[in-house]
């Protein structure tokens, strides 16, 4: 065989092996990222009314929650009732206003000191919640003007927290009802929180 033929042959063949034993490698970072586009958003459930109109919550989940999003769902809380009652004889300052939700995120009573202290640490550098917060409200669930959760469900990423909530409101003086759906976003980081986007997506406010 001729020698310049069999060394081409010898060289083809050697090149072909080597080529076909190297692994093609991948960013893996495109591939990150590419699963988290390609992956639907996972909303969680944190509350919502069962067929009997009672309040329901994801206990379970929300005792693992991290504190930024306990700052989000606390703040969420100050405007809209979640089942709150007297706990044991009104006072007269309203300073025993227990709420479900409140409750299980273990923040006090309804526009306590342990509750707004919380979330102002939080929101320390949002100065529109700050202002909010001024005005926190303290309604009972047997108010005769009333606004109340029907489902809260919440989704969590690397530095958001969105939040959409469906409620319900009343007004039994002037027997009118009203109901809303409200979008939120929050970005966050390790030692604070702040709304970045908030909006009615559906009906209406009392």
């Amino acid at each position: 065989m001729n020698i310049r033929l069999f060394f081409f042959l010898f060289l083809f063949g050697f090149s072909t092996l080597i080529f076909s034993q190297t692994p093609v490698k991948k960013n893996p970072s495109s591939n990150t990222s590419s699963a988290k586009t390609e992956s639907p958003d996972i909303y969680i459930k944190i509350l919502w009314l069962d067929n009997a109109g009672t309040l329901q919550l994801n206990e379970d989940y929300i005792k693992t929650i991290t504190e930024q999003q306990r700052a989000v769902l606390g703040y969420i809380a100050t405007d809209v009732g979640s089942e709150c009652h007297w706990d044991g004889e009104k006072k007269a300052d309203k300073s025993n206003l227990k709420c479900k939700l409140l409750s299980a995120l273990n923040l006090g009573y309804q526009c306590s000191d342990t509750h707004l202290s919380f979330l102002k640490k939080w929101f320390k550098d949002d100065l529109k919640v700050l202002e909010r917060l001024q005005y926190c409200n303290k309604t009972e669930s047997s108010q005769k003007i009333q606004d109340g959760f029907v489902t809260l469900k919440m989704l969590t990423n690397e530095s958001t927290i969105k939040i959409i909530y469906s409620a319900v409101g009343s007004d039994s003086n002037a027997q009118k009802k009203w109901s809303w759906i409200e979008e939120s976003v929050y970005s966050f980081s390790k030692n604070e929180v702040k709304q970045t986007d908030r909006k009615n997506i559906n009906g209406v406010y009392n």
